[in-house]
C-alpha cells in the first residue's frame, strides 16, 4: 500500500503537476489522520467494554450482598416482633398480678435476652469504593441510592450499640431477682444452636421458690421500665430494618435493569 502511495506522488512530480500533487498531500494526510481517529476510537470502545465488564461484575456480586442482607433482615425482623410480644406479655403479668406458667414466663424472657444483631454483607461495596473503582458507576442514581444505603447501615450500627446498653441494664436487673439459669438443662442442651431443654425435675421440685422470685420481679418499676423501654426499642427496629428492606429492594431493581440493558 505505501509502495502505491509512493508511485503516485513519484508520476504527479514528474508530470510537473504540483496543484494536482498537493491535493492529493492533503488527501494522504487526511486519511492518515482519519486512521489515526478510527484506530483511537476501536481503542476507547474496547478500553470501555473492559470498564463496562468490570462494572457488571460488580452488580452481580453487588446483588449477591444485597440478597444476603434480605435474608437476614427478614429473620432479624422475626426477632424483632417475637421480642416485641414478649414484652407485651410481660407486662400483661405485671398488670395482673399474676406469674402464670413458669416455662411461658421463662420463654419469653429468653427471648428478650436472646440477642442478634444485624451486620452488613458490604465486602463488594468496600472493594469499589478501597479500588477507586466506585467511579465505574456510570448510573448517578444507583451511586445516589448505594451511599444513601451505607448511611442507613452506619445508623442501624449506632441504633445496635444504643439498644446493647439499654439490654445490659435490663439484664443486670433481671439477674438481682431471677436466677435464670435454674431453669435450663444445660449438659443436654444445644448450646450452639440456642436450643435449650427445659430442667423439669428442677422447675416441678421448686415451683414455689421460683414463683415467689418472679413475683418480686414483676413489682420491680426499674425492670417494667426497662421492659417498656425494650419494646419500643424493638418496634422502631422493626420499622428501621423495613424501611432498609425498601432501600435494598430498590436497589436491586436498578441493578437488574443496568443488567437487562447487556
Amino acid at each position: 500500500m505505501i509502495s502505491f502511495f509512493r508511485k503516485i506522488r513519484q508520476k504527479l512530480l514528474q508530470q510537473n503537476s504540483f496543484t494536482r500533487y498537493l491535493i492529493y498531500a492533503l488527501g494522504e494526510i487526511m486519511l492518515v489522520v482519519i486512521g489515526i481517529l478510527i484506530a483511537l476510537q476501536v481503542n476507547n470502545w474496547n478500553e470501555g467494554r473492559k470498564q463496562r465488564n468490570i462494572e457488571l461484575k460488580y452488580f452481580l456480586n453487588l446483588k449477591n450482598d444485597l440478597y444476603a442482607d434480605l435474608d437476614r433482615l427478614n429473620y432479624l425482623i422475626d426477632i424483632s416482633k417475637g421480642k416485641v410480644t414478649a414484652a407485651s406479655k410481660v407486662k400483661k403479668r405485671a398488670d395482673r398480678d399474676s406469674v402464670g406458667s413458669l416455662y411461658d414466663f421463662s420463654t419469653d424472657m429468653l427471648n428478650l435476652i436472646y440477642v442478634e444483631e444485624f451486620r452488613p454483607n458490604d465486602n463488594t461495596y468496600e472493594e469499589m469504593k478501597s479500588s477507586g473503582n466506585f467511579s465505574l458507576i456510570q448510573n448517578d442514581e444507583l451511586k445516589l441510592e448505594l451511599m444513601t444505603l451505607r448511611k442507613t447501615y452506619i445508623e442501624i450500627q449506632a441504633f445496635q450499640e444504643h439498644l446493647r446498653y439499654d439490654f445490659n441494664v435490663f439484664l443486670q436487673d433481671y439477674e438481682r431477682y431471677v436466677n435464670w439459669g435454674k431453669y435450663y438443662d444445660l449438659p443436654n442442651s444445644n448450646v450452639p444452636k440456642s436450643e435449650l431443654l427445659f430442667d423439669s425435675t428442677y422447675i416441678e421440685n421448686h415451683q414455689k421458690e421460683m414463683e415467689s422470685e418472679v413475683r418480686k420481679l414483676l413489682k420491680s418499676k426499674i425492670f417494667l421500665n426497662n421492659i417498656f423501654l425494650l419494646e419500643i426499642n424493638y418496634r422502631y427496629d422493626m420499622d428501621v430494618l423495613q424501611n432498609t428492606k425498601s432501600q435494598i429492594e430498590e436497589i436491586i431493581q436498578t441493578l437488574n435493569n443496568e443488567l437487562v440493558l447487556e
